[in-house]
């Protein structure tokens, strides 16, 4: 467990791909139920998404305007997605986002005009509650969605961009993870050796992404998006 976790979190810091993708799976084929394996990925993102958000907004002038309003948002979408996790077509919602990350790969792909260092749109914050209802629900690919919006309405790199949705999705996990276990759907004996693994594999892949620049997280994030987004519709 803890190994699988290491590895799945270390890929993720790297390339804004979802960990969550490789574990959750891994821990339904031990035998564990789909909303114990999601509370337990929610645990282990919370604590991860902290490390890799200290390590990429390092030395980085973070827009605390935008974590504050998209942070806000996304908390209440992500106890709607933990609360009704367990009652969506799991199989739709997957689809659903293959074909979104697909978009959001292809946007971000384009040449982002700056104005003054950096390009502002209004509305960006309400984007938070999608967002962090998908994070609630499922999560897979969420990096890749959101580091592409906040690279096209704010104009930040793709490292900066990473680091700022790991700082919101530390906080959705947060909330979703306690939801989880309101519900009863938390096994410690998962839980714990997931999230030391997580922990160690987002640190060390959030501190090579970040020496490495985006000259090594762009190439993984194109790629890692488009498998995944695959991946997605057709599972």
């Amino acid at each position: 467990m803890l190994g699988i976790a290491f590895g799945a979190s270390l890929l993720a810091s790297l390339s804004g791909g979802s960990s969550s993708m490789i574990t959750t799976p891994a821990w339904v084929s031990l035998g564990v139920a789909f909303p114990v394996a999601v509370a337990s990925d929610k645990i282990a993102g919370m604590f991860w998404t902290i490390s890799a958000a200290r390590t990429y907004l390092a030395n980085v002038a973070v827009d605390r305007r935008v974590l504050l309003g998209m942070g806000i948002a996304g908390l209440a979408g992500a106890f709607a997605g933990a609360v009704i996790g367990t009652s969506v077509n799991e199989a739709l919602l997957r689809r659903g986002a293959g074909v979104l990350i697909l978009i959001a790969i292809a946007a971000s792909l384009r040449t982002v005009r700056r104005s003054d260092g950096q390009t502002v749109r209004r509305g960006t914050s309400l984007l938070g509650f999608p967002l962090g209802l998908y994070e609630g629900l499922l999560g897979s690919g969420n990096g890749i969605l959101t580091s592409a919006i906040l690279m096209r309405t704010r104009g930040f790199d793709l490292p900066t961009a990473l680091g700022h949705y790991y700082a919101l999705a530390a906080l959705w996990c947060a909330l979703a993870a306690g939801v989880y276990f309101a519900r009863g759907a938390i096994d410690w004996r998962l839980a714990v050796p997931a999230t030391i693994g997580a922990l160690a594999g987002g640190t060390l892949g959030a501190r090579i992404g970040r020496g490495a620049g985006s000259s090594l997280i762009r190439p993984l994030f194109v790629i890692m998006g488009v498998v995944l987004a695959a991946r997605l519709i057709i599972a």
